[in-house]
């Protein structure tokens, strides 16, 4: 993509941050790379927006057009807040677990956001306390396999629900060992018992003893949406 009219300062910006491979930048990252004052930057940033060198992305964030129109959405939507990661149906969808393409994206971040849109796509922030298990691909960041189903089922509402949830189980290839760490990290057990029973329901060998010795000592919905009346002993779920 070339650019009309860029200046000598303007270009500098572009392929320091291309250096750095700061990805979405904000009035700080420019004024430290440019050296110069908040005035004088705020001015050359409106300047190259004004010029459709730099999109906004947000009052304060933004990003070059160039990389706008050749990265991909979920790439753009994982660095818009630090630190923060794909998941939930956006994670099963990216990494081809399910069909169904999500309308919205969603992003796991420590602290609260509101929607914002971006390409004609919403962009949903979730607040979580169990922030780890993630991974950057080709700068991507995105949750590991085995982490984003523990994200889906703290947050089944934004992946389609359990049954979407237990399909796209179904289709993954996870680490047993791995899953059941990360769930025994979340010192959630009804979130033990949910996983529990939903993998003992595939052909994935996990480590089942360590997390039937962590699971909840009184009966749990294994869909709260939808209460169940027959409970299964071994994992103490109300199911269907």
């Amino acid at each position: 993509m070339k650019y009309k009219g860029i200046s000598s300062r303007e270009r500098e910006l572009l392929e320091e941050l291309k250096r750095r491979n700061i990805l979405v930048f904000d009035p700080l990252n420019a004024a430290n790379i440019l050296n110069e004052d908040r005035e004088n930057t705020h001015r050359i940033l409106s300047r190259m927006e004004s010029k459709d060198i730099i999109y906004r992305i947000e009052r304060g964030k933004y990003i070059s057009s160039k990389a706008m129109n050749e990265e991909h959405i979920y790439k753009i939507a994982s660095h818009i807040v630090e630190p923060s990661y794909v998941s939930l149906w956006s994670g099963l969808h990216y990494y081809g677990y399910t069909t169904q393409v999500p309308r919205t994206i969603h992003i796991m971040v420590t602290e609260p956001k509101k929607i914002i849109q971006l390409q004609g796509m919403k962009i949903k922030f979730v607040k979580t306390g169990h922030f780890f298990g993630y991974i950057s691909e080709n700068d991507l960041v995105i949750a590991e396999p085995e982490k984003l189903f523990i994200d889906c089922l703290l947050y089944p509402d934004h992946a389609g629900g359990l049954s979407h949830i237990r399909g796209s189980l179904n289709e993954a290839e996870i680490d047993g060992e791995r899953i059941v760490d990360y769930a025994l990290k979340t010192n959630n057990r009804s979130l033990n018992s949910r996983l529990g029973y939903l993998l003992q329901k595939t052909d994935k060998n996990f480590p089942m003893e360590r997390l039937k010795g962590n699971i909840s000592s009184s009966p749990v919905q294994l869909e709260p949406s939808r209460p169940g009346n027959k409970k299964n002993k071994g994992w103490n779920v109300m199911v269907c």
